[in-house]
This record gives C-alpha cells, sequence and structure tokens, in this order.
C-alpha cells in the first residue's frame, strides 16, 4: 500500500466517520433504532435537530478543526501552535457572524475561539472542560510524526491547549495522535491500544485507565460494551468508545456501529475511521458514502499536502 493512501485514508476516514454519524448526534441508541435503523448510509440531519440543514455527506466541527490542523501543518512546514491559533481564530470569526456555518462547535471551542477573537492569547484562550474536542481533530498530528511518539505526544498535548487544558482532554488527545501514528506503522490493535493508554497516562492516569480497560471488553456483546463505556462528549468516553470500535469490527461496520449506537456519535465514528485509514488506505471506505462527502477534493489535497511534508521531515 502506497504511502499516501494511508494519508488519504486517514483524513477521509476522519470526514466519513463524522459524516454518517452527523445526523443521529446526541439521540439515544434506542432513539437511532426507531427513527434510523442501522444507519449504514449518509442521511441528511432529521427536522429540529441541531443539525437540522446538513445534507447527507456533510460534517461537522469535527473535520473542520481536523483540516484546520492539517492546513497549519503544511503551511507552516511543521507543527506552529500560534499558525494553528490563528487558522481557528478566522474560523470562529466565520460562524460568529452567521451561525448558520457553527456546525455543532462545542462549548469549550466555541468559548475559546470567541475568547482568541476578543484579543486573547492562546495561552491563555483554552478551558478546563474534559470533552473530547482536541481528541477528534489530532489525526494530522499522528500522520505527520509518525516516526517519532515523542514528538507526536508533543504536539498532540500543544495543539490542545488553545481550546482545551483540562488533562482528561490533553490525554485523549495525545491517546488519537499516538493512536494513528502506530496504526501509519502497521501495529496491531491491541498493541495500539496499550501504547496509546501509556501515553497518555503520562497526562491523566484516569483517562488511560478507561482508555485501556476498552481491551477488557471484546467478549462482551457490542451493546453491552459500547453501553458500559458510554458515548457522552467526554473524553474519557468517547474516544474509549471509538477505540472499542477500532478493535472490534471491521472497518465499515465499525463507523455504523459508531453511528448506530447514540450519543457522539459523530465524533466517535470520525475518531474510529482515522485510525482505520491510517492503517488500512481509502480502499474499505464504501463509494457510496465517499459519493456524497463533502469538501473531498479540499481533503484529498490536504492528505498529499502532509505526505509531502512527512517524507521531507523523515528524510
Amino acid at each position: 500500500m502506497d504511502l499516501l493512501d494511508r494519508f488519504r485514508g486517514c483524513l477521509l476516514g476522519v470526514a466519513v466517520g463524522d459524516a454518517l454519524g452527523m445526523p443521529t448526534e446526541g439521540y439515544t441508541a434506542r432513539e437511532i433504532s426507531s427513527k434510523f435503523g442501522m444507519v449504514r448510509e449518509m442521511m441528511q440531519a432529521p427536522e429540529g435537530h441541531f443539525h437540522s440543514g446538513l445534507s447527507a455527506g456533510q460534517f461537522t466541527d469535527d473535520t473542520e478543526e481536523t483540516l484546520l490542523l492539517a492546513e497549519s501543518l503544511i503551511e507552516s512546514s511543521g507543527f506552529s501552535p500560534d499558525r494553528f491559533a490563528e487558522k481557528l481564530t478566522a474560523w470562529g470569526a466565520t460562524w460568529t457572524l452567521n451561525e448558520r456555518l457553527n456546525r455543532g462547535v462545542g462549548f469549550a471551542t466555541r468559548s475559546a475561539v470567541e475568547s482568541m477573537i476578543a484579543g486573547t492569547p492562546w495561552q491563555q484562550s483554552g478551558l478546563n472542560i474534559p470533552t473530547c474536542g482536541a481528541a477528534m481533530r489530532a489525526a494530522p498530528i499522528g500522520l505527520l510524526y509518525h516516526t517519532n511518539l515523542n514528538i507526536v505526544k508533543s504536539y498532540a498535548d500543544l495543539q490542545s491547549l488553545p481550546t482545551h487544558t483540562s488533562a482528561a482532554a490533553r490525554a485523549a488527545a495525545v491517546a488519537v495522535a499516538v493512536g494513528v501514528a502506530l496504526s501509519f506503522n502497521g501495529f496491531p490493535p491491541e498493541m495500539i491500544l496499550r501504547n496509546a493508554a501509556s501515553q497518555a497516562s503520562r497526562l491523566d492516569a484516569y483517562f488511560a485507565e478507561r482508555l485501556l480497560w476498552v481491551g477488557d471488553l471484546l467478549d462482551r456483546k457490542p451493546e453491552d460494551a459500547l453501553g458500559v463505556i458510554r458515548n457522552s462528549p467526554l473524553a474519557a468516553e468517547t474516544v474509549p468508545a471509538a477505540f472499542y470500535c477500532f478493535l472490534k469490527f471491521e472497518p465499515e461496520e465499525a463507523l455504523v456501529m459508531a453511528a448506530s449506537s447514540g450519543g457522539d456519535t459523530d465524533s466517535i465514528a470520525s475518531i474510529a475511521g482515522s485510525l482505520f485509514g491510517a492503517a488500512k488506505g481509502s480502499r474499505w471506505i464504501p463509494e457510496s458514502w465517499l459519493a456524497v462527502l463533502e469538501g473531498r477534493e479540499r481533503i484529498e489535497d490536504k492528505a498529499r499536502g502532509l505526505c509531502q511534508l512527512s517524507s521531507s521531515i523523515c528524510r
């Protein structure tokens, strides 16, 4: 498998997972079963939903922030927290002027970005809230720096700080970025889980325990396992749920389960998609998903840019 396809697969995996889970975000598993059945195809957000107005294949802030991070890496030839904060601020200016452009931005990210727009430096703008906003966007760090886990850990942590300063949020971002790097390098899923938890434990021991616990749940029925992991936007729920789907299922079925099991469905599916894409490239992604995916050209362009930059950094 060529390296470029792993970059493509990772970023496309983020986007298709996000778009698949977009219309079901916030519903319980029972509500999703009643309203949608198993979520196997892209759908528009239903009337009255907080994503109402988004069409089948459109993504949320999860993918938008992932692409902003990727763009900042490419433009700065590596990670620059100043440049990333500038990208977040410029993006925030669009949806503060037009609320229809706000695709579900979480409370911590919204508050931090609005604070930066008002002039607060990024070093002081983040909130001590343990949600998954920094984790859901961290994949490009793992892709770009996949040859050095120390760099992955440091930069995944640092990119969290403009919006999320809590230990759990930072640890979750480290776990996702490390997971992507190890997936890219072909490690088996169980080893990826252990190493991601180990790296995250240096920031938050409880989060790391929750993540490692996923490995003990693989023999349970999926609905039971996901029920005890839970699926709120808390980093200690969303990220373990995504890793569970990564370890338990084949790629397409993993994203279907993530989108159908309730809670923060778009984030769980997008993180799982990033792990599968880094490991397997893009060939597993159903063509019916890609055919309606918003911004596919932009996503693939960022994948090429990261791949080219990574080649120069690794050399």
